[in-house]
């Protein structure tokens, strides 16, 4: 909220939002005909489910209010454009050269992710594993990927457990903001000299940052996100942008961003930018993120 804020202060357009109380595609699927009652120019959407949106969002497109998702995203024959914070290579490639540099360019480092299942986890990974090919990589052994579904507990005991099996691990990648502190309190309570990086919150973070445990971790911010994804929305409301991919719009401080086509048929734009949480910056992110 606070980026479209932001954005509004900067563009002068009127900003409204709402969201469901229990986070269901209904609760949505309401507040976006209500929108449309109310003949709104354009519709950001966070979506809670991306195939049951499509048929209200055509609803809106049909009277002429242009629809963009963000962060999460309706199927693509129901959207106009989707606003991602980073490509799923440049999330991986960011997380390898990360725990690479480490470790100190070579050992055996392994990657806890969330749910086995979750699309975007297997899809960073599936990145991960090509950036690992790279001949400047070839010291470097991934020995095993293992999933703690997003819990503490399991996360914990999943990290264990590679402590165990693997005595030579040197580090641990872990895309999943729940897993990061866990793997982190494991490795410090072993008492092992075992590197982590990955996508978490600075504040969970901190305190394994300035132990050493971590040299650093990332993660895109929410409010720039929003921020981009307002400027997108006037972009279309003046007819700057249709929505196509080569197409570039002005984002403000965040500079001019490019729109290109989506694995899923559909456009998307990506911010590309993931921010640096090590000993110098943690600080000044803790009570952001």
């Amino acid at each position: 909220v606070t980026g479209f804020e932001k954005a509004a202060e900067e563009l002068g357009f009127e900003f409204m939002h709402d969201g469901p109380d229990d986070g269901s595609p209904d609760g949505q699927i309401r507040i976006i005909e209500n929108y449309i009652a109310q003949g709104v120019d354009v519709l950001c959407i966070s979506a809670n489910d991306p195939a049951s949106l499509v048929d209200v969002c055509n609803e809106a497109r049909e009277q002429g209010i242009k629809v963009i998702t963000w962060d999460a995203k309706v199927d693509p024959e129901g959207r106009d454009l989707d606003v991602e914070p980073a490509s799923a290579k440049v999330i991986a490639e960011t997380q390898v050269e990360s725990i690479v540099k480490s470790i100190g360019g070579e050992g055996e480092i392994a990657i806890l992710s969330a749910m086995a299942t979750a699309p975007n986890q297997n899809l960073w990974i599936d990145f991960m594993k090509e950036a690992l090919k790279d001949p400047k990589y070839a010291k470097i052994t991934l020995v095993g990927v293992v999933s703690g579904d997003d819990e503490y507990t399991k996360s914990f005991n999943e990290t264990q457990a590679l402590l165990d099996k693997y005595p030579n691990l040197k580090g641990v990648i872990v895309p999943t903001t729940v897993g990061g502190p866990a793997v982190c309190k494991c490795i410090q309570d072993a008492g092992r000299k075992v590197k982590v990086t990955g996508l978490t919150l600075a504040s969970d973070m901190k305190e394994f940052i300035d132990a050493g445990i971590a040299d650093e971790t990332f993660l895109w911010n929410p409010t720039e996100l929003g921020y981009a994804t307002s400027y997108a929305a006037v972009a279309f409301k003046l007819g700057k942008i249709t929505g196509a991919a080569g197409e570039t719009f002005d984002a403000g401080k965040l500079g001019k961003l490019s729109i290109e086509k989506a694995d899923d048929g559909g456009t998307i734009c990506f911010l590309n930018k993931l921010n640096l949480f090590n000993k110098e910056t943690v600080d000044a992110w803790v009570n952001i993120l």
